[in-house]
């Protein structure tokens, strides 16, 4: 989700409310309202694991979109995946307002995990797969680290994830700032809880500030859970997950890192979102599924 640059005036206020606040309420945490956790949409899960294929494939998408856009932007990959003998369906959860991933980050880890449980009962599959985009890969990250996902997921493959090392411009639409809104989150803790009381959206986004107990509890420490493998792809034209690529980059033991360009120097450019539609990455996914 991208808030666009206009909330640039939003920070320098909140800012300077916050700096004139922070002595007289120094530990007063957030006053935002709890976040709505958001719809649920469930495919059908019609299909079977083979031999060749064990674990079924639980597609998440990001936050880019409305759903009824999700079959368009998504048709490449799931194509390639079944027309591999994958066992695939693509979950969208946290829809509020229309917008995937748009709630409560625990809730939405939660919907996941549900979905999960219908996807091994169904199926009679001890584990899945994880292939998810953006926002998708945040939810993935919480469920497999603090909802003991990890003992029922084989990989996860994340396309432009958001991990540490982000900026924050590219979600505020800020180009070039002095100083980057994560620097000022940084610098002053109470700002995250006043932007998150300025707006439903804004609530949203504070999640991921480096001041919040979600970030925290994903970030914090070791992110790769034990029995997970983790594939990572990042794209330098990045103007939401940044700076480019390092924002993606989940540098931890065992984890696959590759740049989209660094592999395909002769490719059709992509950015944060057209990455999930490009048959470079479907195919380099597959390739990550079979390791």
């Amino acid at each position: 989700m991208r808030i666009r640059a206009k909330v640039a005036v939003a920070i320098l206020s909140a800012a300077m409310l916050s700096t004139a606040t922070a002595q007289a309420a120094p530990d007063s945490g957030s006053s935002s309202k709890p976040l709505p956790v958001g719809a649920t949409i469930e495919p059908p899960i019609d299909c079977a694991p083979t031999s060749a294929h064990p674990y079924p494939v639980v597609v998440l998408p990001g936050g880019d979109g409305a759903p009824e856009q999700t079959d368009a932007q998504w048709a490449t990959m799931l194509g390639a995946l079944r027309d591999a003998g994958y066992c695939t369906v693509l979950f969208q959860g946290g829809i509020v307002e229309d917008k995937r991933w748009n709630g409560d980050i625990p809730g939405e880890a939660q919907q996941v995990a549900d979905f999960i449980a219908k996807v091994r009962a169904t199926t009679g599959a001890d584990k899945v797969e994880i292939v998810a985009h953006s926002a998708g890969t945040i939810v993935t990250n919480y469920y497999l680290k603090l909802l003991a996902g990890a003992p029922t997921v084989s990989h996860a493959v994340f396309i432009t994830p958001e991990v540490r090392g982000c900026d924050g411009a590219g979600v505020f639409g800020i180009k070039n700032p002095p100083v980057t809104p994560v620097q000022l989150m940084t610098a002053l803790p109470l700002l995250a809880s006043v932007l998150a009381a300025s707006s439903p959206d804004m609530a949203t986004a504070m999640q991921m500030a480096p001041t919040s107990p979600v970030y925290k509890s994903i970030f914090d420490t070791q992110v790769t859970q034990p029995g997970v493998t983790y594939s990572v792809i990042a794209t330098r034209n990045d103007q939401l997950a940044t700076p480019a690529p390092a924002c993606s980059t989940l540098d931890e033991p065992g984890v696959v890192n590759a740049v989209y360009e660094d592999l395909f120097p002769g490719a059709d450019a992509v950015d944060h979102s057209l990455i999930r539609s490009s048959t470079n990455t479907a195919g380099w996914v597959l390739q990550q599924l079979n390791r």
